[in-house]
């Protein structure tokens, strides 16, 4: 979802949620679970650069496991992990739907490594559409890609 205009978290959580639920990968019950757990326990990540958040929701909530990068038009706000009172303006946020608890956390770690990478962070920013975030996406989990 390239250049999303969402006016909070909450909005670009719901947009993910709604297009993770069209495709039939997850259930009706997801961005409701995924908000919940935000609230409780934020994604936000104070990288150097552009700013991301990976929010998620417990297995339970989904079907078949993928993963929603929304490149935003202008920055919203979401809770930095670890400290909550620390407000970040991100830019990139991937809404993860896994279906096991230890594939979520393996997942998490290989995006935070990802996402420490200030120019492919910026290059998934620029993207212009959805077809270019995937292929780029592609090109650094493959294992001749970048990670």
């Amino acid at each position: 979802m390239p250049r999303l205009e969402a006016p909070n978290a909450a909005a670009v959580i719901g947009a993910a949620g709604r297009a993770l639920s069209q495709q039939g990968l997850v259930r009706a019950t997801f961005a409701g679970a995924v908000l919940a757990r935000e609230a409780s326990s934020p994604t936000g990540l104070p990288l150097p650069g552009r700013k991301v958040a990976i929010p998620h929701a417990d297995p339970e909530h989904v079907v078949t496991p993928a993963i929603a990068v929304v490149t935003l038009a202008t920055p919203v706000t979401f809770a930095e992990m670890g400290n909550p009172d620390s407000a970040l303006q991100v830019e990139l946020v991937a809404v993860l739907a896994l279906t096991d608890k230890e594939s979520a956390q393996q997942e998490l770690v290989r995006l935070i490594e990802l996402f420490q990478q200030a120019t492919f962070v910026d290059e998934l920013v620029a993207a212009t559409n959805a077809e270019a975030l995937f292929r780029l996406l592609e090109a650094a989990v493959s294992p001749s890609g970048a990670s």
